[in-house]
């Protein structure tokens, strides 16, 4: 079962990881990054730097005298507002490729407005048409070459207003195959440089930091290190949804213009760096991100300015490291399935596992932005845990009915369910154990067998032991074995019970009192009487699975378990059905009746025992047999025998008369303390 389990977190290792090169797979994927997002959105980290101020529908409302596009009268103003206000740095998301429509000297003026400072405009690129690519679109790095074919072309601002960009820069994205935007390239590979994204030339105007490098498929700027993919994308740790940046709607911007700082203070955009694009619903550049549907791309471009100035971003791993992810998760919950007996403990503890590293991917993204991949370990680990729960089950289940085969002769049927739930109850080899043994065996049943045949004997057998057995499973007992017409039973495991001494001594009365009904019955079909004799004896034993290998009983061994045989047999000496032990009277409650019979030494042991015979009720002579018993005790034979002989019908006091008259005929035994020592079993 262990090989086989493992075998399975292999095969679904291989499994997961040979799916994850399907776009489902990478769809998933990307649900499990999303999900980290809208657990952990990091707005109160934004950098305040950073304003936004949008083209939105009040803005176009409250303006519309001036029709759409507006003049590039209105961008010159206002940049050479922001410039006075004591902005670093200006980015333009709105494209000028066309010229005015109003003036012909428009697009200059916007252009030498744009030059006071650190203007940023876009351009598109192109591979088959297009202008030249500007001289300050370009910066100074080197990428290497990829498998797309490098941009040719340029479709950038007029020339007026081009001329006063102090970095053109391309601001194309693309999207997952579900549609959604997570990274956004930094560079764009052209037949004569590279172009920056607007974040990028933003973030190196800002800082007046130009030294872009890479280095491993990582950008390398102001002491900071970002990797991007081959496509030199950087995975954009967002801040939250839309409007987790501060916007100024150009109407505000407007009424500073005129004086009225009612709703912006000039002042409070000294060292900030301003994006200006649509938000307005008619001219939105909508892009959808992880937390919103309806996200406006120069919001998208102000997470990743946030990123690249702060040196933050989503760190993920590879198909190698994903690889041994997803191998050591189905290695752990397959260990949890092989090594934790139990089936359903097993399963719990597999599946805290696979829970307890969806909780690592939780916590390392909140924490650390590292985004750990999760589909294919977690589709692993769960093919494991339901492949590998099968196979447990299907052995448990085996081996509880095994269990119950092996133990249904044995014990009863709670019993036996209890120790298939619990198999761990059943130790290979033995433990030491206090519980009570128990023998009987059949008066004369030799003589009985001479006179019945085979199938006749066997049928007398299989009627009184299943009478016999039944009430000792019934309370609680095991049976060990059957010699013949012997029983050989305990109580005490492998279920352990307090009261083992009072189930068993309770057991052995049933068995007595049900005899004169047994009897009957089979007198009824022509077979003889029945009389049993039962020997009982408690203390520490040690009980197990014990035998070879291949071939086992679940038995006991001990000393007590010898004396409770010897016992069954001393009823012969005293013409008893029931004796026990004085360790099994010391364990009985009172309301078991017991008379003391006689102190003894048995055959293979050195220690006196003082032997007890239950009773269902106490005989009216227990008091006088008692004296006697002292007397006896004491050498005073001719007064013991004297009270022995008034007791009659008493297979005891038949038994100590005659012992009497043997010490008043041949004299009173050398050291003597009352001990009687047996010479045969």
């Amino acid at each position: 079962m262990k090989k086989l389990i493992f075998i399975i977190a292999g095969i679904s290792t291989l499994l997961s990881m040979s799916l994850s090169m399907s776009n489902y797979h990478k769809d998933l994927e990307h649900l499990t990054l999303d999900l980290r997002f809208n657990l952990f959105p990091d707005a109160s980290s934004v950098n305040d730097s950073i304003i936004i101020i949008s083209v939105d529908d009040a803005s176009l409302e409250s303006m519309n005298w001036l029709g759409w596009p507006w003049p590039r009268q209105i961008w010159s103003d206002m940049t050479a507002f922001l410039y006075r206000s004591g902005v670093q740095v200006v980015y333009f998301d709105i494209t000028f490729s066309t010229s005015s429509t109003f003036s012909a000297g428009e697009d200059s003026v916007f252009g030498a407005a744009a030059g006071r400072g650190n203007t940023v405009f876009i351009t598109g690129l192109g591979r088959e048409e297009g202008q030249p690519i500007p001289e300050n679109a370009l910066i100074d790095v080197h990428l290497p070459h990829g498998e797309l074919t490098p941009f040719r072309f340029a479709s950038p601002p007029v020339d007026g207003i081009a001329a006063g960009a102090a970095y053109l820069a391309s601001p194309y994205a693309y999207p997952d195959p579900d549609g959604i935007f997570r990274k956004t390239p930094l560079f764009f590979r052209t037949a004569t440089g590279a172009v920056p994204s607007p974040a990028l030339a933003i973030a190196m105007l800002f800082r007046n930091d130009h030294d872009v490098s890479l280095q491993n498929n990582a950008l390398l700027w102001s002491n900071s290190e970002i990797p991007l993919t081959e496509d030199y994308e950087i995975q954009v740790r967002f801040a939250g949804p839309a409007g987790s940046y501060r916007a100024i709607s150009v109407s505000d911007v407007f009424s500073a213009m005129s004086g009225d700082t009612s709703s912006l203070q000039p002042s409070s955009l000294a060292g900030k760096i301003v994006l200006i694009g649509y938000t307005a619903s008619d001219l939105m550049d909508l892009k959808p991100i992880p937390y919103s549907a309806r996200c406006p791309g120069v919001e998208v471009i102000a997470n990743v300015l946030d990123n690249i100035l702060s040196g933050r971003h989503v760190a993920t791993h590879g198909i190698i490291t994903t690889l041994f992810i997803t191998l050591f998760l189905s290695l752990a919950v397959a260990s949890a399935l092989v090594f934790i007996p139990r089936v359903i403990p097993a399963s719990l503890t597999g599946l805290f596992t696979i829970l307890a590293y969806a909780a690592v991917c939780l916590y390392t993204f909140h924490h650390y932005d590292l985004w750990l991949k999760a589909v294919s370990p977690l589709a692993s680990g769960l093919l494991t845990l339901l492949g590998g729960s099968v196979i447990a089950y299907q052995y448990a289940t085996k081996d509880k009915k095994f269990l119950k085969a092996a133990f249904s002769q044995y014990l009863s049927p709670a019993i036996v369910s209890l120790v298939a739930k619990n198999p761990e109850m059943l130790k290979l080899g033995g433990e030491k154990k206090v519980m009570t043994a128990f023998f009987s065996d059949i008066a004369g049943f030799t003589t009985i067998s001479e006179k019945l045949d085979p199938q006749e004997l066997v049928k007398l057998l299989n009627i009184y032991l299943t009478e016999m057995t039944d009430i000792i499973l019934e309370s609680g007992g095991t049976v060990d074995k059957f010699e013949g017409d012997a029983i050989i039973a305990f109580w005490g495991a492998p279920v352990e019970y307090k009261d083992h001494a009072l189930r068993a001594v309770t057991s052995a009365l049933e068995c007595q009192r049900v005899h004169a009904d047994l009897n009957r019955r089979l007198e009824e079909i022509n077979f003889p009487s029945l009389h049993t004799r039962m020997g009982l004896a408690s203390g520490s034993m040690v009980v197990g699975n014990m035998g070879s290998d291949k071939r086992f009983d679940y038995t006991m061994m001990g000393t007590d378990v010898n004396l409770a045989s010897r016992l069954e047999g001393v009823n012969k000496v005293y013409s008893t059905a029931i004796l026990i032990s004085n360790t099994t009277k010391e364990f009985l409650p009172e309301s078991i009746k017991c008379r003391e019979i006689d102190t003894v030494m048995v055959m293979g042991q050195k220690t006196p025992v003082t032997i007890w015979e239950p009773v269902l009720q106490m005989p009216v002579f227990a008091e006088k047999y008692s004296k006697a018993l002292q007397l006896y005790r004491s050498g005073k034979f001719h007064l013991a025998m004297k009270l022995f002989l008034e007791i009659k019908q008493d297979g005891p006091s038949k038994t100590m008369v005659e012992r009497c008259r043997r010490f008043i005929q041949e004299g009173t035994p050398a050291e003597w303390d009352g001990t009687w020592v047996l010479t045969s079993k």
